[in-house]
């Protein structure tokens, strides 16, 4: 029969008391025993516990096959699967160990430890200091999971290392005469190597460095160093040097708030220039400050200023290639169905081939939405919107714009789908409002009534596996016709994206200044058939014909006449297997394509295809401060990724732009990634749109989990 669990508090056990009395001075936690067996040998003051023993005091829990308490020297030996566990979850097991009473300090044989992470540390001895601390002697330590077939054998890479301190309290794992081994073969020798405690994901220290080459800097060496300054802030400083061109020092500061955060980044550079660089003769650099904060439940504030002292510079240093640097400031309000912003914008046009004169500052720029409660007669919306334009050329504007609007839906007993609205718009302005026209009113209003009536009827049947949807809709908008006096400016509408989409938008221009006027009729279908394997298929196509041409729109927009062109889509989904996306817009009078996206995926595990095809006809050159200029664009791009096995995966890259014959991108990808480790491999050439010397990257990277990438270059 078993013998029952005995549980004992040692300052209960009588003797000599030399164990217990301590412990009732310095008020600690008493030790406890749990054991199948625990004998006492009162001559030598011994207590000793067999069976499934476990010792506990403040925390720290010791267990054992055997474990014998000197109550002389208050030192505990434990024998044969000894587990001991930290109060922070952290498990340590071992052959043998020597603890003080309090588990704290020691020694310890044929010592093992798992991380939370799985990582794992193992050595052929060591001590326990004050329980924070271990020494540890001819040790081990790897991120890899043991081979499964295997456990005996070398994991994909481990560091061997003379002497391991792992220190809890700075939270780092230190090594002396370190080697790196890679499937049991040394390849990297350190007499000093030092990582943070793979639970710890914020620590001060060097990043790794970063060594690569870049043709316009030669060789550029990057050696980052973080600053983990408080648990709610911390700060990066990233010293750049490029043995061509000199040196640049970058940073980032960032911090938490209760109700908000604040990141600041910059750089400052000392490069050589070279003739064919705009920039100008003074020191080179960026600041980019960004920061909200949730002033209360309704209100966020929020804003980013953003500038470099010219325009190649962040794209030279490799630190943003962006062609335009956005500031704004500005306050949001979010209340019940409705919306409140008031601020500022402004942005740096780095494109060579664009002013940035004509680039505005709009200050302030105000909007409010309100949307009603939906009840059985309908419902109200209301917007606000209203800007202020500033540039450093002569035409200026102001605009205000107040809109209303109502709708209501309803579904007849056969299934229709009857809807109808009203809106009525007014917009003021004031300023340049036709500009290099001297000439032109320099005030302008507008009212623009609009009524609305639309149906749509959903059919639907099916045979077997097949399942067939026909939705046939039609809208019709009346509104004011747009007159020769209504000359408003259209900042934010220079582009507009006529589409299946939006075919029955009630204002098909985006932004806030375009006003869609007229009389006009928007008709299509829309149909889907579904069928068996999780396959189905979408499209839909339309026009839209006007009483007058809508003079309103960019030339080549495809809303620009009376009759519309005709917009389309079309999408098959065939499980995880395949998905196509096809958008396209036919020329009303021949069939020509104008505009035509396709966006293929194809999954045949374990290759995946990704293509993108985009061919654009007329369409307005944004460029170009006259939007009327437009040119033909045809672009493609497919990717080709292979997962060769379970950690190893391939990829190619191209990218053409077939207008011109030129190509964009091109580039290949080697990649293996398991649970400890990370190799990527990659080369890539791209040609800049506006022409000029190609960019030639090579990025190779090795991460090793816990201790950081070893290396990488491009």
């Amino acid at each position: 029969m078993k013998a029952l669990r005995v549980l004992l508090l040692l300052s209960l056990v009588t003797g000599s008391g030399a164990a217990a009395e301590p412990a009732a001075d310095t008020g600690r936690e008493p030790l406890v025993f749990q054991a199948d067996r625990i004998d006492f040998d009162r001559e030598r003051n011994l207590v000793a516990a067999s069976g499934d023993v476990e010792l506990a005091r403040e925390g720290r829990i010791l267990r054992a096959d055997r474990i014998v308490l000197d109550r002389n020297t208050g030192i505990a030996r434990a024998d044969g699967n000894v587990t001991l566990i930290e109060p922070d979850g952290e498990v340590l097991f071992a052959e043998s160990v020597e603890l003080t009473d309090d588990l704290r300090d020691g020694f310890i044989e044929q010592f093992k430890a798992r991380f939370n992470t799985g990582s794992r540390l193992a050595a052929s001895w060591g001590q326990l200091q004050g329980g924070t601390r271990a020494e540890l002697n001819q040790a081990v330590y790897s991120a890899c999971e043991p081979c499964g077939d295997d456990p005996s054998k070398a994991p994909l890479w481990q560091v061997k290392a003379r002497r391991v301190t792992h220190d809890r309290v700075e939270q780092q794992v230190t090594y002396r005469d370190a080697v790196l081994e890679m499937w049991g073969v040394p390849v990297l020798y350190s007499p000093y190597l030092s990582h943070p405690d793979p639970e710890v994901t914020r620590k001060t220290g060097f990043l790794t460095p970063t060594v690569g080459h870049r043709s316009d800097l030669g060789a550029r060496i990057e050696t980052p160093w973080f600053w983990n300054i408080a648990p709610d802030r911390d700060a990066t400083f990233i010293p750049i040097v490029a043995s061509k061109r000199g040196f640049v020092g970058a940073g980032e500061y960032r911090q938490l708030f209760d109700r908000g955060r604040l990141e600041l980044s910059g750089s400052l550079a000392a490069l050589d220039k070279e003739p064919k660089e705009r920039a100008g003769s003074g020191p080179r650099g960026h600041v980019r400050l960004k920061g909200e904060t949730h002033a209360s439940d309704d209100w966020r504030l929020r804003g980013e200023f953003y500038r470099a002292s010219d325009d190649g510079y962040l794209d030279l240093v490799g630190l943003d290639s962006s062609e335009t640097l956005p500031s704004f400031a500005e306050a949001e309000g979010f209340f019940d169905r409705a919306y409140a912003r008031i601020g500022v914008f402004d942005v740096q046009e780095l494109r060579s081939d664009v002013s940035g004169d004509a680039s505005p500052l709009a200050g302030p720029e105000l909007l409010y939405e309100w949307q009603g409660d939906p009840s059985p007669d309908g419902a109200w919306s209301l917007r606000a919107a209203g800007a202020a334009l500033h540039r450093r050329r002569a035409d200026e504007n102001q605009r205000v714009t107040l809109e209303g609007g109502w709708r209501l839906e309803r579904f007849t007993d056969g299934g229709h789908r009857l809807e109808a609205g009203a809106g009525l718009r007014a917009d003021f302005a004031h300023g340049d409002l036709v500009p290099k026209d001297p000439a032109a009113d320099d005030n302008n209003a507008r009212l623009l009534p609009r009524v609305s009536a639309g149906w749509s009827y959903l059919l639907a049947g099916g045979m077997e596996d097949l399942q067939l949807t026909v939705e046939p809709r039609a809208q019709v908008v009346l509104g004011r016709n747009s007159a020769d006096a209504d000359e408003f400016p259209m900042e934010d509408n220079r582009a507009v994206e006529f589409e299946y989409a939006n075919l029955f938008a009630l204002n098909r221009f985006p932004g806030l200044d375009g006003a869609e006027t007229g009389q006009r009729i928007d008709y299509g279908v829309q149909t889907s058939l579904h069928g068996a394997g999780d396959w189905h298929v979408d499209a839909g196509i339309g026009q839209s014909r006007r009483h007058k041409a809508n003079r309103d729109a960019p030339e080549g927009s495809g809303l620009d006449t009376a009759v519309s062109d005709i917009v389309g889509q079309v999408g098959l989904t065939a499980g995880e297997m395949t998905a196509l996306g096809y958008r396209f817009r036919l020329d009303k009078d021949d069939l020509t394509a104008r505009q035509t996206a396709l966006d293929l995926t194809v999954n045949l595990d374990p290759l995946v295809f990704d293509a993108r095809y985009a061919r654009a006809v007329g369409v307005p050159d944004r460029s170009q401060e006259d939007t009327e200029a437009g040119k033909e664009r045809e672009q493609v791009d497919v990717a080709l990724l292979s997962k060769l096995d379970a950690h190893w995966s391939a990829m190619t890259r191209y990218r053409r732009d077939l207008d011109t014959g030129r190509s964009l991108l091109g580039g290949l990808g080697l990649k293996y990634e398991d649970e400890c480790l990370l190799f990527e491999a990659a080369v890539e050439r791209e040609f800049k749109i506006a022409g000029g010397d190609a960019d030639n990257r090579v990025m190779v990277r090795l991460v090793f989990r816990d201790l950081g990438d070893t290396f990488g270059t491009q």
